[in-house]
């Protein structure tokens, strides 16, 4: 059978732009008579129905499947994953705003858009203040945290010199975090080798409203540390909260910051993805979704010069790691139980599908 790939290069941005024009002329006859703000508004703000119909005719001029309105999200689903980028570039250009098509990967209140936020730091905000209300809901004793940017990264897509671009946008403290936390796990497996072993009820339907299996599937893994488990919880609950006083401790030294944006390309499964990196809030706020590149552009810094920094904060976090593993092992109890709240995880059907199916790509090509 031909490589996925092979069929993934037969296509050109050509091809892809007709077939999204097509697909956005079946959505409304009129749409190429609209003036550029009326088309702009249409893609951010389109209904389910309009997106399905899309999505069908994108189907059918690209990859030749036809389906019904119905089943059009699961036929989408099925398609392999470096054949959806295709529908992905396609679909970007029915769906994304500003000069560079801008698309934000994420869920947004009802009866809002990305058109409602003109800068990057007004999105940012505004999801800061959901994430604390949704805080305080749920923990009354919850003492609140002050704002800095990007706590959480965001992902989008956009269009850069005509071409599909995944993307991350995060700050240059989430960033570091996310670098330290994956270079201090490979460490911790080191220190205390372990493994998740399956518990006997995972995978299990969760009845959702009496619906058996409508409520998705419990995820029970357990860890064995060779009886280091106790040891294990220890380091890995110091670790936690190194990362909690690391963020903030770089995010108010980068608030002072003057502003800057940094990226950083990565080639996974040959699409192409950048990562968008902001050092505070004040950069945030020069950078409006509309104009997104053009607006980053005076900002750009080159990662070399954060590149060193990281390689410190990196070694710093190791030895932190080092030194706390010596002491809990000359001096923790492991006997000593500390108590936690036992949380209950819930994957969905689509979740553990996914995983089934990046499993299936992974798989060698005859």
């Amino acid at each position: 059978m031909p490589h996925t790939n092979d069929k993934r290069r037969s296509f050109d941005k050509i091809q892809i732009t007709a077939a999204a024009r097509q697909a956005l002329m079946a959505a409304d006859a009129h749409y190429y008579s609209w003036p550029a703000e009326q088309q702009e508004r249409f893609r951010a703000t389109m209904d389910e129905d309009t997106r399905t119909k899309i999505r069908r005719i994108l189907l059918d001029r690209l990859l030749s499947i036809q389906c019904s309105d119905e089943n059009v999200d699961e036929t989408w689903d099925d398609v392999p994953l470096p054949t959806l980028n295709i529908l992905n570039w396609a679909k970007l250009l029915t769906s994304g705003v500003g000069e560079d098509y801008l698309y934000l990967n994420e869920s947004m209140a009802e009866g809002k858009s990305l058109l409602d936020f003109t800068t990057l730091y007004d999105y940012d905000y505004s999801d800061h203040l959901f994430q604390e209300e949704s805080r305080h809901k749920h923990a009354s004793n919850y003492q609140g945290a002050d704002y800095y940017a990007y706590r959480h990264p965001s992902w989008a897509r956009l269009l850069i010199n005509d071409r599909l671009y995944y993307a991350t946008f995060t700050s240059l403290a989430s960033h570091f975090i996310d670098e330290i936390e994956e270079a201090g796990n490979d460490l911790i497996k080191q220190l205390i080798p372990h493994q998740y072993i399956e518990g006997e009820d995972n995978g299990k339907p969760v009845s959702n409203e009496g619906n058996e299996g409508n409520g998705g599937f419990l995820w029970d893994m357990r860890i064995d540390a060779n009886g280091q488990e106790g040891q294990l919880d220890e380091l890995k609950s110091r670790w936690y909260s190194y990362q909690q006083a690391r963020w903030l401790s770089l995010s108010k030294v980068n608030a002072k910051s003057p502003t800057a944006v940094y990226t950083q390309d990565k080639d996974w499964d040959d699409d192409a993805y950048r990562f968008f990196i902001f050092n505070n809030e004040a950069a945030l706020k020069k950078i409006r979704w509309r104009h997104f590149l053009s607006d980053c552009k005076p900002l750009m810094g080159s990662y070399s010069m954060v590149a060193s920094q990281l390689e410190q904060e990196v070694n710093s976090a190791k030895i932190f790691l080092t030194e706390n593993h010596q002491d809990i092992q000359a001096n923790v109890d492991p006997n000593v139980i500390k108590l936690r709240k036992k949380r209950k995880i819930i994957m969905t059907a689509g979740a553990l599908d996914d995983f089934d199916k990046m499993s299936r790509e992974d798989e060698p090509q005859e």
